[in-house]
């Protein structure tokens, strides 16, 4: 005897559908999770945590205008890491040297892993042909890209999605970098 059960075909999205309304949250709960996530960094952060930067943006005429911004720095991510008690761990990490040995550029992947065990990879790297850093040490350059990576997976996985004041200098180098031509990332 042959048994047969029904399976149920899995439901597509109409062209007007954008999403199932199963899978949108509740709208009042990521507001006050939002809200809960600013009150934290008013408490948790302040002025020292803060790097002002200035930089270009248009205006509502279109014009480029310089406009001071406060940007996270690594204490913040820190601080913010240790709040939602993230783990990090270097995932892949590759150091470019000049004939003489000298660090030219860094990569770094990192994983941030909350309890849950929900995680994000984000990689950055950076580069000695980037403005300020071609006289600073070997370590600089490692340092600064561990913390770009660093920084940057704390964000996603915190869903900040904000910039960290060390990856302000890195925008002028995407184009240069050897680890962006063989189709990396940062």
């Amino acid at each position: 005897m042959v048994k047969a059960e029904l399976i149920e075909e899995p439901q597509v999205l109409k062209e007007t559908e954008l999403v199932k309304v199963d899978n949108v949250p509740d709208v009042d709960v990521a507001i006050e999770q939002w809200d809960a996530y600013q009150k934290l960094c008013k408490g948790l952060l302040n002025d020292t945590d803060y790097q002002e930067i200035i930089v270009k943006e248009k205006d509502e005429d279109g014009n480029y205008i310089k406009v001071k911004r406060h940007f996270k720095k690594k204490s913040a991510w820190q601080k913010l890491s240790r709040a939602f008690n993230v783990d990090t761990e270097i995932v892949n990490r590759d150091i470019e040297r000049t004939k003489m040995g000298r660090v030219r550029e860094a990569y770094y992947c990192v994983r941030a892993t909350l309890p849950n065990g929900r995680s994000v990879e984000s990689d950055a790297l950076c580069s000695r042909s980037e403005k300020g850093k071609d006289k600073v040490s070997d370590h600089t350059i490692m340092s600064t890209a561990k913390t770009r990576a660093t920084n940057r997976a704390i964000a996603e996985l915190i869903g900040a999605g904000e910039t960290s004041a060390e990856e302000m200098t890195a925008e002028k180098i995407a184009g240069q970098s050897k680890f962006l031509k063989e189709g990396n990332t940062s």
